[in-house]
């Protein structure tokens, strides 16, 4: 056991459980709200439609990434400020 090296952390964090969960398809997620708006300012109610209820199930995956996306934000705003020798 002498020759073992210890790594700080390791082993203390459980492993996920269950399959990791596919990011979601940003570009496509833009794409059908950008067919949905489209259809919606020319007009075309069955298509807008069917595209808002696309758009809505987008919701969830949306409130997920601007939620990350906060994460990292306030992050990096810590890792400034304590570069920078703020509190």
């Amino acid at each position: 056991m002498a020759n073992v090296i210890q790594f700080l952390g390791a082993g203390v964090t459980p492993a996920p459980a269950g399959p990791r969960i596919a990011p979601a398809d940003l570009d496509a997620m833009g794409e059908r709200y950008i067919a949905y708006a489209e259809a919606r300012d020319s007009g075309s109610t069955v298509v807008a439609d069917l595209l808002a209820r696309a758009v809505a199930d987008d919701v969830p995956a949306w409130r997920d990434e601007v939620h990350r996306l906060e994460l990292l934000r306030q992050e990096l705003a810590a890792e400034l400020d304590r570069l920078q020798g703020g509190a």
